[in-house]
């Protein structure tokens, strides 16, 4: 119920900047508004659950806030050396840990799987 609206609102967005007309502004409009969304949703998830490596996920979510803003409010090149963008590119480090945090949760979700059907069958 929720995936089906957000893939037919980003393949339309896809379509209509491929296909109609590429207005920048509104691309960056619509991919805000779903960073931002999908960080608060995340940040949501991480404040209710008690899952063992939520740290993980607090990290992944503060880290991508501040790297929207590199990317939000560009500045250029300080000393001729980086850009705002060269240092959201130091970001990419970010994913280890995001998976990291995916294969915990994957561990964590699975053995408390096991443990309520140990104790279904008993």
């Amino acid at each position: 119920m929720v995936s089906t609206p957000v893939l037919a609102l980003v393949t339309t967005h896809v379509l209509y900047i491929n296909f109609y007309k590429l207005y920048y502004g509104w691309s960056m409009i619509v991919c805000v508004a779903m960073g931002v969304a999908q960080l608060f949703l995340w940040a949501r998830w991480a404040a209710v659950s008690r899952h063992p490596s939520n740290w993980k996920l607090w990290v992944v979510v503060i880290a991508s806030g501040l790297a929207m803003l590199l990317e939000i409010y560009d500045f250029p090149p300080y000393g001729g050396y980086f850009d705002a963008h060269s240092i959201w590119h130091a970001t990419v480090p970010l994913t280890i840990l995001w998976w990291s945090f995916i294969r915990d949760d994957a561990e964590f979700r699975t053995s408390s799987l096991l443990k309520k059907s140990k104790t279904k069958a008993k």
